[in-house]
């Protein structure tokens, strides 16, 4: 049975931590099937080539399901992208009245009414700034090693305006690249953890001279480690070889583990890492049978 993917979800407090969500469009395309990405548990499957919508947020306890077909390049049809009640967390533009929300009206008033996060995550040797109304889920989702809120903003376009401070004036970036972070999911963050706990404290000095309002926090500078959710790839050696799903259509192996979108699963003595989201929106069948990983790169590529 084909199942179509929706996304990968984070619970910290559940283990295995990571889920795939999936439905059955046929019988039941209105309800989630909840997926654990179990760590040694063998996940074998064929990727289908057409793509349907993977729908989108309403508000904060609602979905749209949806079941238009797109292009390959995109996981949304063009409504529901426009609609998404989380598209203006991810894009927000401070400086315009409604930031990106003019869409939904219920994500611009869900913005300006609860705090926010400002956060600094180490992943591997990179360091980036931003924000979250769910700091954790979010650490875990962009797969940081280390994380830490330096801020906690009366709302979220607050927060952004922070974020927009600390990266113009302090030069830190707003994100790592997907592929960054594949070429070093092999890297012991404690190399880096000392030039982050220096970048804190300068991020803290340099608000403190700030008027920004700040609301209470109960995690505020409080260094957490994420490392214990993503399985066994804290304990790599080397850089798993990228499976390229585009190219593939097919996932193979025993499960290491999942760090952020990265799924890393083993066969033999040889570890592949696959980004998830270049098949939200895709069919997948699940199989008992092993399938044969296709080797795309050399593991020296990654060095």
């Amino acid at each position: 049975m084909a199942e179509h993917f929706i996304t990968v979800k984070w619970d910290p407090t559940t283990t295995p931590y990571s889920f795939l969500f999936l439905r059955d469009i046929e019988k039941d395309p209105k309800t989630i099937i909840k997926k654990p990405l179990l760590p040694q548990e063998f996940f074998n499957v064929t990727i289908s080539d057409d793509k349907i919508c993977v729908g989108h947020k309403i508000n904060s306890e609602q979905y749209h399901f949806c079941l238009n077909n797109v292009e390959k390049k995109f996981s949304q049809c063009y409504n529901c992208s426009q609609r998404d009640f989380q598209k203006c967390f991810l894009f927000c533009d401070p400086t315009k009245l409604l930031g990106v929300c003019t869409e939904n009206q219920e994500a611009y008033e869900y913005c300006k009414t609860h705090a926010c996060s400002v956060y600094l995550a180490l992943i591997a040797d990179k360091v980036k700034v931003g924000v979250s109304f769910d700091p954790l889920k979010r650490w875990m989702n962009q797969g940081a090693d280390v994380a830490i809120e330096v801020f906690r903003a009366i709302n979220g376009i607050e927060a952004r305006k922070i974020e927009r401070d600390l990266a113009t004036n302090l030069e830190i970036s707003q994100s790592v690249k997907v592929n960054q972070k594949s070429k070093k999911l092999y890297y012991d963050s404690k190399k880096s953890i000392d030039a982050f706990r220096e970048l804190t404290r300068k991020v803290s000095l340099y608000l403190q001279k700030t008027d920004y309002k700040s609301s209470p926090s109960n995690i505020l500078q409080v260094e957490t480690e994420l490392a214990p959710y993503y399985g066994k790839i804290p304990f790599l050696t080397v850089n798993p070889i990228i499976n390229d799903v585009n190219k593939t259509k097919s996932i193979a192996g025993e499960v290491v583990g999942t760090k952020g979108s990265i799924l890393v699963t083993k066969v033999g003595n040889s570890y592949y890492s696959t980004h998830l989201t270049q098949i939200y929106g895709h069919s997948l069948t699940f199989t008992n049978t092993a399938l044969r990983a296709k080797r795309q790169k050399s593991l020296s590529d990654f060095f």
